[in-house]
């Protein structure tokens, strides 16, 4: 019986998987402005994130990411250079932050989203600059291949279940062998 467990678990790890690895994206906001303020298109996909770093050094210096698609804005955080640190190297404010965690949404998120960045000096807005991301559609790999009604070549998926059944079966006798192996008296 564990034998037949530890083959599951093992088909369960072959079986193929659609999708894409999610990515993070990192815009450094610093005296010059964004760093990219625009993220080139298509460098992003539904599920993926951005992290948005306050990086200027300026003297009394925050800032606010705007992020926005078809009217509906999300604002991050005040965001700071630096926090200031206990001895025990924690942060003594909970609310200092200096990066904001953007993470567009698996789905309905496909489109252009605009990032507005306003930086504060002593808590007057005296800058504003603008960039922009298009988020692509996360679509699998089922969803854009229509295969015909009788198709003579098999896809790689079902190969791999295939592989998956065969090496299932052949792990259960395996085990069998083995457990009849360990059952029968030993000759003296």
């Amino acid at each position: 019986m564990r034998g037949f467990v530890v083959a599951l678990g093992l088909i369960l790890l072959a079986s193929p998987v659609a999708g894409h690895e999610l990515l993070i994206y990192t815009v450094i906001v610093n005296s010059e402005g964004a760093q990219p303020a625009d993220i080139p298109n298509g460098s992003l996909k539904e599920g993926d994130s951005v992290w948005f770093w306050m990086k200027d050094t300026s003297e009394n210096t925050t800032l606010v990411v705007e992020i926005e698609r078809d009217g509906a804005k999300v604002r991050s955080p005040v965001l700071h250079f630096e926090c200031e640190l206990d001895d025990n190297g924690s942060i003594v404010d909970e609310d200092c932050m200096n990066r904001y965690d953007f993470v567009f949404n698996q789905h309905n998120s496909a489109g252009l989203w605009n990032f507005t960045f306003m930086k504060y000096v002593n808590e007057t807005l005296s800058e504003t600059s603008t960039g922009s991301v298009y988020i692509v559609e996360d679509v699998h790999e089922e969803e854009l291949i229509e295969e015909p009604t009788e198709t003579k070549e098999l896809s790689k998926q079902a190969i791999a279940g295939i592989i998956a059944v065969i090496s299932l079966f052949a792990i259960t006798i395996l085990a069998t062998k083995i457990n009849e192996e360990n059952s029968s008296p030993e000759e003296e």
